[in-house]
């Protein structure tokens, strides 16, 4: 999702219109992983997933917005990069995957 937002802002052509259904298309592309991890993730997994999914929303705001979120220093971007580690961690620690590989 982060990759398409990204696309987005530098898209030139783009009415404002367009922009925020590409960007609402892509956050909306994430319904299918977040009902997943919904049913099969246990509970500390699922709590960074709210965080993630929550990020994901300023962010997907951001680009609907206008903002340039390519822009060095985003908080938005940082932030969404951050909770996106953070599950990161939590899920391989749920697969019992050291982080030392």
């Amino acid at each position: 999702m982060r990759a398409q937002l990204r696309i987005l802002v530098v898209t030139s052509g783009l009415s404002d219109e367009e922009r925020a259904n590409r960007a609402r298309a892509a956050y909306n592309s994430c319904f299918a992983p977040r009902y997943e991890l919904e049913v099969s993730a246990p509970q500390s997994v699922l709590f960074l997933a709210h965080d993630v999914d929550e990020r994901a929303r300023v962010l997907r705001d951001e680009v609907v917005e206008g903002t340039n979120i390519q822009v060095e220093g985003s908080e938005a971007v940082t932030e969404y990069v951050d909770a996106m580690r953070r599950i990161s961690v939590a899920m391989r620690a749920d697969l019992g995957v050291s982080d030392s590989n």
